[in-house]
């Protein structure tokens, strides 16, 4: 539940640093937009200082500037050093859009990032465990994004963030779903997803935001490889620095049998990792580990296919667990394919453990009460 509070608002805030308009200055943020989603923070950040400066009303440079910030901290820096550089920059931004806000009450994108600004807080909150700030926080700034969303209907891409919220919403009945409730939100999956994808396929500016947080779900929430495979394809293509938009088109491909292309790609991710920063190297390498066994794995490897989901396992250091709950079930699943059933049943139990709400969990739980059989 943890992650996908946190995943929620962040992709809430990257997905908002990039929605756009017709702000002066747009062309320079959309420069530093494609940095830092090609993990080529630094840049973006210097591109976005001489910005603010360059255009003091565009809210789009002051929001960005955070994200950008934020992501080449998490790339670089230890999580709590990154809860502090998100914090400070938060504090200095904050201010700027409700003056804009005030300043312009007409245009809704104030209101939009400023809404958007103050939801971004509940990261900080939430991962030092407020659980009160994080509430409040993340419910200030949505009522902010809705209230443009619902006054605003021809942005398209302001559907996102309702559609994130409305689909993870639904995968938690109880306080989630009745905090949802309060805030006017249909706790709906499938209207949730609809949302998104419409904001893949149609929205100028949310797209790429939409496409991850579509492919992710479509891959690791709905089991169906297929519709991910499209947006990872795209991204892939339009961010090849960025890694972990070809992990999630690596998996695609495997799961899809495109064996030669697969291959490929794997090996591109290969050479590729060691010019990621330590932490990152550290991210991914398991997730690398987890892609290579589970294809050796379709290929009846089963003995390097274990080794290799072993070795992701003790190394795993990402925030991501819904990679981490696949690398248990493929462990269980290899062990019950070798017949030993007792060790496969620790793995299962150690996925379900995880609580993510991806399909691994139903797998699990599935293999758990009756061993898998390929």
């Amino acid at each position: 539940m943890n992650f996908i509070l946190n995943r929620t608002a962040v992709s809430l805030g990257l997905y908002l640093s990039i929605l756009s308009a017709t702000q002066p200055g747009d062309t320079l943020v959309w420069k530093a937009v494609n940095a830092f989603y090609n993990y080529e923070t630094a840049e973006a950040i210097t591109i976005l200082d001489s910005a603010r400066i360059e255009y003091p009303e565009n809210p789009i440079a002051h929001f960005t500037w955070v994200a950008a910030r934020m992501l080449h901290s998490e790339a670089n820096n230890s999580t709590e050093n990154t809860y502090s550089i998100l914090s400070n920059s938060l504090d200095t931004v904050i201010p700027i859009l409700k003056v804009l806000k005030n300043k312009y009450p007409q245009d809704p994108e104030y209101g939009l990032y400023l809404g958007c600004a103050i939801g971004l807080r509940a990261r900080v909150s939430l991962g030092r465990k407020q659980w009160l700030s994080t509430l409040v926080n993340a419910y200030k700034g949505f009522r902010l994004i809705q209230g443009v969303a619902r006054n605003n209907p021809e942005l398209i891409d302001a559907q996102l963030p309702i559609g994130i919220v409305e689909y993870y919403a639904s995968l938690k009945p109880g306080l989630i779903q009745l905090g949802a409730k309060l805030m006017g939100i249909d706790a709906n999956r499938k209207g949730g997803l609809a949302k998104i994808e419409k904001a893949a396929a149609q929205g100028e500016f949310s797209w790429i935001e939409a496409k991850k947080i579509g492919a992710f779900i479509t891959l690791w929430m709905e089991d169906d490889p297929q519709s991910a495979l499209v947006h990872s394809r795209d991204l892939r293509e339009k961010f090849p620095k960025n890694y972990f938009y070809g992990i999630l088109f690596l998996e695609c491909l495997i799961r899809m049998e495109k064996d030669e292309e697969a291959q490929a790609l794997l090996s591109e991710l290969e050479e590729e990792l060691p010019f990621l920063t330590s932490i990152q190297q550290d991210w991914y390498w398991s997730y690398l580990k987890y892609e290579l066994a589970l294809l050796q794995f379709l290929h009846g490897k089963d003995d390097t296919s274990l080794k290799n989901v072993e070795e992701a396992l003790n190394n795993y250091h990402a925030e991501l667990d819904v990679i981490l709950g696949n690398a248990w079930l493929l462990k269980g699943m290899i062990h019950d394919r070798k017949g030993n059933r007792e060790e496969a049943k620790q793995a299962y139990q150690a996925c379900l453990s995880l609580d993510n709400n991806s399909t691994a969990i139903t797998k699990a739980k599935k293999y758990l009460n009756s061993p898998f059989i390929d």
